[in-house]
């Protein structure tokens, strides 16, 4: 067999997951790095679609740390990157209806409070104080963590590949993976649609696609894509840029200021798992009237925008970020169910510890694949 390109790690995958990886792995000295992505734009099918929030409010210690280590990193993106990419730390408020939820938000409070985020409890004239277009007659109360917030995707996807570029990494887009190449069980090389390539490293950051990869060397990685909707609204004097990020639990709900407008989405529970991205006009009146109900100002608004992008989503809601012992040389950094974006720089980072055989930083023992022949799983409940 001859190989017409070699390098030392390839990275598959060009959202912010493998941005991230390849940046990391330059930045730590790798000369000869290599990023594919198969579609004609880097981030186009779920970094570039993602509502852009960044949160340490989750409900187990490694999804916390994994916040906690990443968003130092995106406070100082500017400088480390050299891009005007931003991080407005405006927050995130949870918001209850009910004695079930409220009870659970409080124990997670205590837990994310116990790693040290600090997060408070509101009542309902709290929330009402801060954002009085809120209704609030409903709600029995409110966490809010002000170090939360929200951010461009395709800002720091941007940033992620021009640092990278300048490391020298070669980055290429219309080139997609097609198979894994062994040698005595261990990652050889990478057969693409425009040749092969030599390396004893390969990244599998493939989102909603990672099960694909996983498959080419026998692997059964339990990811799979669900649709999620973001609709947008016009122009509203009364939105400031200043408002959180606004998650109704009872309905799953979550909006943000965007632009000079307002940016809704939720979840349909009740949709099987599907490689789709047209838009369910008829979910978007149900998100609308969501919205209304919780921002009944929002019957003056008009609707500027609607689409629709995919999680990568696992049965316990946590990423599969893990150097699989069944095949040396594969790591797998996928399935962060709709978490991507904010646990990119800490995922980059430790992809590159396994890579160069270093203890990660953070315990990822949770996020390995044999959790799933387990007795349990520990599920991530905070998930919108």
């Amino acid at each position: 067999m001859s190989l017409m390109e070699t390098a030392e790690a390839v990275v598959v995958g060009g959202g912010i997951i493998g941005a991230s990886i390849a940046y990391h792995l330059a930045a730590r000295g790798m000369s000869r790095v290599v990023l594919l992505e198969r579609e004609k734009l880097f981030g186009a099918d779920s970094t570039g679609k993602c509502a852009g929030g960044i949160r340490a409010q989750f409900t187990t210690p490694v999804n916390i740390a994994l916040s906690l280590a990443s968003v130092p990193r995106f406070v100082a993106f500017p400088e480390e990157m050299g891009v005007a990419a931003v991080f407005n730390q405006v927050g995130y408020m949870f918001m209850s209806t009910t004695e079930d939820n409220w009870e659970r938000m409080q124990r997670n409070v205590a837990l994310q409070r116990s790693h040290g985020l600090a997060v408070d409890l509101l009542k309902p004239e709290q929330v009402r104080d801060r954002l009085p277009h809120l209704r609030t007659e409903d709600l029995l109360g409110a966490t809010w963590c002000p170090t939360d917030g929200i951010a461009d995707p395709n800002d720091f996807l941007l940033g992620y590949l021009k640092r990278a570029r300048e490391l020298g990494v070669r980055v290429e887009t219309e080139r997609g993976a097609t198979d894994l190449i062994l040698e005595g069980g261990k990652v050889a090389g990478i057969r693409t649609t425009r040749g092969d390539i030599a390396t004893p490293h390969v990244i599998n950051a493939t989102g909603a696609w990672a099960a694909q990869v996983g498959r080419m060397v026998g692997l059964d990685l339990p990811i799979v894509p669900v649709r999620r909707h973001i609709t947008t609204t016009g122009a509203l004097d009364w939105i400031s840029t200043r408002d959180p990020m606004m998650v109704d639990n009872g309905s799953g709900l979550y909006m943000h200021p965007e632009g000079q407008g307002l940016l809704m989405g939720m979840a349909r529970h009740d949709e099987p798992s599907a490689f789709r991205t047209d838009v369910d006009e008829d979910f978007v009146i149900t998100i609308v009237e969501a919205a209304i109900h919780r921002m009944p100002r929002l019957e003056e608004a008009s609707i500027a925008t609607s689409w629709a992008g995919l999680y990568e989503v696992t049965p316990d809601h946590h990423p599969i970020l893990e150097a699989h012992a069944q095949v040396p040389g594969l790591v797998t950094c996928a399935g962060f169910s709709g978490h991507g974006f904010m646990h990119a720089p800490a995922a980059g980072e430790i992809v590159t510890q396994l890579v160069l055989g270093e203890h990660p930083t953070i315990d990822i023992t949770p996020l390995r694949t044999d959790r799933f022949q387990g007795q349990g799983l520990t599920h991530e409940v905070m998930v919108i």
